[in-house]
């Protein structure tokens, strides 16, 4: 998952996404119709995140460093989860004016407040720009818990022939781990469908209390018939 995070840092809210995808491993999905995530398993008025860190790139304002990012799940009632990746302290995000630039997870944080109060602007422009793209299956996924087991799904758009046309499908992503508390779990493995490759985790997901959430329909109840 690191690795992956690190060499796409692309966000739901930047991601430009005007085609129609080609969305895969729909057999493999979480029941999503009959899905619901049992109470006090887990707090749900924020997002759970995991710390992590990526080399500097030519694009970063910053060289020679670490630069220290966030992958962020934000999880319903109802089992939707939005992910937002790659979160970084330095980098000028449109939906994040105002931030104070510096290489800190709370930094990264501080971008993901200002996205979520982006959402609900007045300025139609910015409203439409950052209401975290609720018509497009890129980085929505599920979530179940099981006991103290918790699995999570989500969708990442990527090309069909790497380095031949567009990002234009969908392919899924698992994720599963154990609940530590209702505060925390940790992710032990992560399962990539496109190549039925699984690796290895060991990656701690913490709470983080928010005003507000992505303003998101589960996008799988609303577009029930593409799954069936």
């Amino acid at each position: 998952m690191k690795n992956r995070i690190f060499l796409i840092i692309i966000m739901v809210l930047t991601f430009n996404s005007c085609g129609i995808f080609k969305t895969h491993h729909k057999d493999k999905l979480i029941d999503f119709e009959n899905n619901k995530i049992p109470q006090k398993t887990l707090k749900l008025n924020g997002y759970y995140f995991a710390e992590l860190e990526r080399e500097a790139q030519s694009f970063d304002k910053i060289q020679g460093d670490k630069i220290k990012c966030l992958s962020a799940f934000f999880i319903y009632e109802d089992g939707f989860v939005v992910n937002i990746r790659g979160i970084d302290g330095i980098t000028n995000y449109t939906c994040a004016q105002g931030k104070t630039f510096e290489n800190s997870y709370e930094s990264a944080h501080k971008a993901i407040e200002l996205m979520l109060e982006s959402q609900n602007s007045e300025e139609k422009r910015t409203k439409r720009i950052c209401e975290f793209k609720p018509n497009d299956i890129g980085n929505k996924g599920l979530a179940k818990i099981n006991s103290d087991r918790i699995k999570i799904q989500f969708y990442s758009i990527e090309m069909q022939k790497p380095g031949k046309d567009s990002f234009n499908s969908a392919y899924l992503y698992e994720m599963n781990g154990v609940i530590k508390s209702d505060l925390s779990f940790v992710i032990e493995n992560e399962t990539e469908y496109r190549t039925n490759k699984t690796t290895t985790e060991n990656t701690i997901f913490r709470f983080r209390q928010t005003e507000q959430k992505p303003n998101i329909e589960n996008y799988f109840k609303k577009n029930i018939n593409r799954f069936k």
